[in-house]
């Protein structure tokens, strides 16, 4: 421990300033395997449909089925869009919060870090973690363990990013990371507040979804609650169809379920993802990053085990 890689370079910045295209064919298994919770949108960059889509259960399968004729005219308007801005030197969809690239985009400190870099604030940040880890633990206890997965996923990604860069190149974890790269470029230019503030992260956002680098926030986090749910919620249908569920009554089987579970995911989520990424930012090592992952994970087991940390 010790070594911080805030992989900020040109070259990683390069890379996440590509202006990848997408494919009808992805678009349209998506469609297939997660279209009725907005899988293929989320794909082609329309987080808000999606979102939609992954509440209503795909409009209830008919927003589903016309998405199937919808596919190749949003795919083509994605990719469109991107070859404009690429053209125009503007950033891609993914990072349309942030400048074009250009010499010195990432300066050598973030803005706020003088206002949040004392120490005085560590055990509030602390004490954020920890309330989330335990809530994730309490959760598990009550035989929901979606929250608890998704949150010590999190901790894994912050902790991948800033040291195992080798792991990172895997297919799925190469997804994750360069999520946590979109999350730490955003806090790098956007203050991610103080202790208050951070346990508040999830319903903050949303509520501040009228101003765009806030909705950019909030679909950050509800992308990867949306990505985490989903893949439970598809094990869970499979689980119900041999059991012997008839397929006409899995949507109502599933639909609360998917909603509170994926609230729950979603709001102990932000509050490690802000705080951690915070912390890897303020600090010149990562080390300090490592002891508030292992207070999240203690929190977490005295949550699932009804004790007291």
């Amino acid at each position: 421990m010790g070594r911080r890689n805030l992989d900020f370079s040109r070259a990683v910045l390069e890379q996440l300033y590509q202006y990848r295209l997408r494919k009808l064919a992805v678009a349209r298994g998506l469609w297939l395997f997660t279209g009725l919770f907005g899988g293929h949108r989320f794909y082609l960059d329309r987080p808000v449909t999606g979102i939609i889509m992954f509440f209503t259960f795909g409009g209830l399968g008919l927003w589903w089925l016309i998405d199937l004729a919808l596919l190749g005219r949003m795919t083509r308007s994605f990719n469109s869009e991107q070859i404009v801005r690429h053209a125009a030197g503007d950033p891609p969809r993914q990072l349309s919060f942030m400048p074009p690239l250009r010499a010195g985009l990432i300066p050598r400190v973030p803005a706020w870090a003088a206002k949040r870099g004392k120490r005085g604030r560590l055990p509030g940040d602390m004490l954020v973690v920890a309330a989330a880890g335990f809530g994730a633990g309490t959760l598990v206890a009550e035989a929901v363990p979606e929250p608890a997965v998704a949150a010590l996923a999190l901790v894994g990604i912050t902790l991948l990013g800033a040291r195992w860069d080798t792991l990172s190149r895997l297919p799925v974890l190469r997804v994750l990371d360069r999520w946590n790269h979109r999350l730490r470029l955003f806090y790098y230019f956007n203050d991610p507040g103080g202790p208050l503030r951070l346990f508040f992260r999830g319903p903050l956002a949303v509520f501040a979804m009228a101003r765009k680098r806030a909705r950019v926030e909030a679909f950050l986090y509800l992308k990867l609650g949306a990505w985490f749910t989903m893949a439970f919620v598809v094990v869970e249908a499979i689980q119900y169809v041999s059991a012997g569920t008839r397929l006409g009554e899995l949507p109502g089987a599933l639909m609360l379920q998917t909603v509170a579970r994926f609230t729950a995911v979603y709001t102990l989520t932000a509050p490690i993802g802000a705080t951690l990424t915070k912390r890897l930012l303020l600090d010149a090592s990562d080390r300090l990053v490592w002891w508030m992952a292992a207070i999240t994970l203690l929190a977490f087991v005295s949550g699932a085990t009804g004790g007291f940390f």
